[in-house]
């Protein structure tokens, strides 16, 4: 059974067609639906890799800048190469950030950017990585 704990924070993404986003989410990064009901579904990643997917009945085309979902990652190299297989559309390759992070960049059948981030070096203390920046 998926463990229930109260979410600190979560997405919640209007959809075009709710059944192709949850299965693109199975498929490409092994999403499974914590419940899906009329309308709504909630999926879940790793532990606090949650997002909901809302069935949106008109597309707002009154837009923000947009969306990135960042989430946390073991192995972008391997979550990349399952993306690639699974015919996702690619922005970014994987490459390695100056924060210390390798990431690589995807967009959902809807649009939305996804950002898959892993830690490069966990010896470097927080004040190195940021003067690096600097």
């Amino acid at each position: 059974m998926t463990e229930f704990y109260p979410m600190p924070m979560f997405v919640k993404l209007q959809v075009r067609d709710l059944d192709h986003a949850v299965k693109w989410y199975k498929e490409a990064w092994d999403f499974e639906a914590v419940f899906q009901m009329t309308g709504m579904a909630h999926l879940r990643g790793a532990k606090y890799h949650d997002l909901m997917l809302v069935a949106a009945n008109e597309i707002n085309e009154a837009k923000g800048l947009g969306i990135v979902v960042n989430f946390a990652a073991e192995d972008v190299d391997a979550i990349a190469m399952k993306a690639l297989s699974a015919g996702a559309d690619i922005i970014e390759q994987p490459v390695i950030r100056p924060w210390n992070a390798k990431e690589f960049v995807v967009r959902d059948p809807d649009g939305y950017m996804l950002t898959f981030s892993q830690l490069v070096d966990r010896q470097k203390k927080f004040d190195e990585v940021i003067e690096a920046i600097r």
